[in-house]
């Protein structure tokens, strides 16, 4: 695959936090070969999904001008559908759920009914959780050391024995470190009186049967969206799940009526229904994602964190003239500057397949020796 050089005025914006929240607008579209710095699943969305979206504009138009109003109280019949089809592939109760546009919904509103809490963030974490909770204690790996899973652990049970609510992403973003569901439960269930909350975005990525929706405990919440498994983040529909009935009736009170389109939850539900498809893709993600850390081991070798999810993370010093160095082959990463409790280096999504690979491949054996290291 043909590489597409960067002009040499392409500059970086003072703030790498930027890229770490989702800013690329210093690449221009371009410059760009192959963007490896989302972690949205770039094999979506599923046919199925596709078709079924065309079918209701096609065959079923007159179901986009009334609207919802199905039932008098939520969630109403077509919120209903999208949240069966969660329940059936997690073993959860729908009476359990909330619909809502996607994961940061629920971050949002759990920031605003949770700030008279105790609130501990795991850090680090997704950049949306530890924006939308600044007045929350964030518990960071000791003495600046490199995060593992095991310190991981080691803080959420720490936290939930001195916080009021505990949360997290499992797999991390932007580490990708994957605490095993089970750990994560017997820490719930040591301490009763504080309330763990999960945002399992990724967690379809790392491997089948791992979420803890549907779990026997009353003191977890659990996140999830159709948007970054199935690739269709730009649609936005996602689920609460907990047992807690006051939390649900919290966030419930702060949902607006509706927040499902139909077109949301007709892509949402078909894609939950499709899961031969996910199976498939999942086998060929984490298998190019294997490659892509043997790459970057050859490269940078201690510095990748190891992860069984579909991208990795670099340490580096200086981040900056790496991300610089890709983007002048044609490659978008994601950089973080190790500020605001984040660490310091490089978010690479697995490219799809060897042309990919390749592309990555040259612009590393082409990068100075000792660049991004201390």
């Amino acid at each position: 695959m043909p590489t597409t050089p960067a002009p040499a005025s392409l500059v970086l914006p003072e703030n790498p936090a930027a890229f770490q929240g989702g800013d690329l607008t210093a690449y221009r579209p371009d410059q760009i070969t192959v963007d490896l710095s989302t972690c949205t699943n770039r094999l979506g969305p599923p046919p199925h999904a596709i078709a079924a979206v065309r079918r209701l504009l096609s065959e079923r138009p007159g179901d986009l001008v009334p609207p919802p109003y199905e039932r008098a109280q939520p969630p109403y019949v077509a919120e209903k559908r999208y949240l069966a089809a969660f329940a059936d592939r997690l073993g959860a109760d729908v009476g359990d759920m909330l619909p809502g546009r996607g994961v940061t919904e629920f971050l949002t509103i759990l920031s605003r009914v949770l700030r008279e809490e105790r609130v501990a963030v795991i850090a680090p974490d997704y950049t949306e959780t530890m924006r939308l909770f600044p007045y929350a204690t964030f518990v960071s790996p000791p003495d600046m050391a490199r995060d593992t899973v095991e310190l991981r652990l080691e803080r959420v049970r720490m936290a939930l024995r001195t916080d009021d609510v505990v949360i997290l992403s499992n797999p991390s973003n932007p580490l990708g470190h994957f605490i095993p569901s089970g750990d994560l439960l017997q820490a719930a269930r040591e301490n009763p009186g504080a309330v763990l909350v999960v945002d399992e975005e990724y967690i379809d990525f790392q491997g089948e049967d791992l979420s803890l929706a549907g779990a026997d405990a009353d003191n977890l919440v659990v996140l999830q969206s159709t948007g970054k498994t199935y690739g269709m983040t730009g649609s936005r529909a996602g689920m609460l799940w907990t047992r807690n009935q006051h939390v649900r009736d919290l966030v419930a009170a702060q949902l607006i009526r509706w927040p499902l389109s139909l077109l949301d939850i007709t892509l949402g539900v078909a894609a939950l229904e499709d899961s031969a498809w996910l199976t498939t893709v999942r086998a060929v993600i984490q298998d190019d994602a294997r490659r892509l850390q043997q790459v970057l081991a050859e490269r940078f070798d201690e510095l990748v964190v190891p992860a069984g999810i579909h991208y990795r993370f670099v340490h580096l010093a200086d981040p900056r003239p790496v991300v610089e160095h890709l983007a002048a082959h044609g490659i978008a990463v994601r950089m973080f500057d190790g500020s605001v409790h984040s660490p310091c280096g490089i978010r690479i999504m697995a490219p799809n397949g060897p042309a990919e690979l390749a592309v990555l491949q040259a612009a590393l054996d082409t990068l100075p020796a000792g660049w991004g290291r201390a």
